[in-house]
């Protein structure tokens, strides 16, 4: 025998039932015409709480449409893949894009009033213009990535190594650390030209060894004095102590002593702190070599074998 339904329990069977019929009656939410980006106003936006390291997310209409801006704007200086030209830097390589979130560093850079190649003033294009501009400037930082079906290592022996030989030793003040004969003395034969290339853009620092800890004898074998980072970090009111750099951030700072101990202080006021990069002058380079002295620069070092 079946319990009788209570009042209570029917009404509440009632009120799901209608909901459920409602939601039914909704029409599901349509893909915006036009492929999956649509109309400007469909672009995709960052999300209010992304993060500086969120990897945004390229929308094909919008980067087919940044093309074309491109192309009226900002190829003639620029380059077809923004790997810039005689005329203006590699925008794949520039810290405003790279850190840019759909137009949110771009945007404020192009309000400033850079001239485009039409005469006009940058400031004059729209927001959605803008955001357009950065997801085709996006889309080309992402064909440089390992991920992208374009990535393909080609032939990069396209310089002239006269003209290469001639920036290590001007310029580029190569020489002013390294010597042909001395500890690059054969690197074209021990290395591939995408590797040389690789290993001068974008040195490694070498580390540490061994453990990081917080108190104790840190073990492990010592870094190459030649590429490690060292610090001097000076107390207020005490004697200044170096060593290899473990780690620092807006409040600590961590090395590794000569005798093998680590040691950490707080970033207080007056605590001073003065660090040692031998491969700093590699990581400037970065903001003044052009795609030619890099194409010279490794066709030089492919001939010293």
């Amino acid at each position: 025998m079946q319990r009788p339904v209570s009042a209570w329990t029917a009404a509440v069977a009632i009120v799901l039932a209608g909901s459920i019929f409602v939601a039914a009656q909704e029409p599901r939410p349509q893909p915006p015409a036009g492929g999956r980006g649509g109309a400007p106003g469909t672009l995709q936006q960052p999300r209010v709480n992304a993060g500086a390291a969120d990897k945004p997310g390229v929308d094909p209409v919008a980067a087919a449409e940044g093309k074309k801006i491109w192309t009226v704007e900002c190829i003639n200086c620029h380059g077809a893949n923004a790997r810039g030209t005689d005329k203006g830097p590699n925008l794949v390589r520039s810290l405003v894009v790279l850190r840019d979130r759909f137009g949110s560093a771009l945007g404020p850079f192009l309000k400033k009033g850079h001239t485009l190649q039409s005469g006009r003033s940058s400031t004059a294009l729209t927001d959605d213009q803008v955001l357009m501009l950065a997801h085709f400037l996006r889309d080309k930082v992402n064909d440089t990535l390992r991920g992208s079906s374009d990535f393909e290592v080609k032939n990069i022996l396209t310089g002239d190594a006269r003209a290469g030989e001639a920036y290590f030793t001007g310029e580029g003040k190569c020489a002013s650390c390294h010597s042909p004969g001395g500890d690059l003395k054969g690197i074209g034969t021990r290395y591939e030209p995408v590797d040389i290339q690789q290993r001068f853009l974008f040195p490694r620092n070498a580390g540490p060894g061994g453990g990081r800890g917080g108190r104790g004898r840190v073990s492990g074998p010592a870094p190459s004095a030649a590429t490690a980072i060292t610090v001097t970090v000076t107390p207020p009111n005490g004697e200044a102590v170096s060593g290899l750099l473990l780690a620092m951030d807006d409040f600590n700072v961590s090395l590794r002593d000569g005798a093998g101990y680590s040691r950490t202080f707080a970033r207080t006021r007056g605590l001073k702190v003065a660090v040692n990069d031998p491969l700093a002058a590699h990581r400037t380079l970065l903001d003044s070599i052009s795609d030619k002295n890099i194409h010279d620069v490794v066709a030089y070092l492919e001939t010293l074998k």
